[in-house]
């Protein structure tokens, strides 16, 4: 069990050595695209928010308006 194990970390530490795909220019474009594309589909669930807070806010103003404009 002890050799299996210390094969496993020496093979690891092997593997860990290996320049990986993602060192290239073109893994590094891969990568700066991927980040790209977490920031789009985040900012696409915040701002689907952000626009039903921004239209519940404006009617809620605007019925206020109308509301102390008219009846106070």
């Amino acid at each position: 069990m002890d050799a299996i194990l210390s094969a496993a970390h020496v093979g690891s530490a092997l593997l860990l050595q290996l320049p990986g795909p993602l060192d290239t220019t073109l893994g590094k474009v891969f990568l700066a695209l991927v980040a790209f594309l977490a920031v789009l589909v985040i900012g696409r669930i915040v701002l689907r928010v952000a626009w039903k807070l921004a239209l519940i806010a404006a009617l809620a103003i605007g019925v206020f308006l109308l509301v102390t404009t008219y009846l106070v």
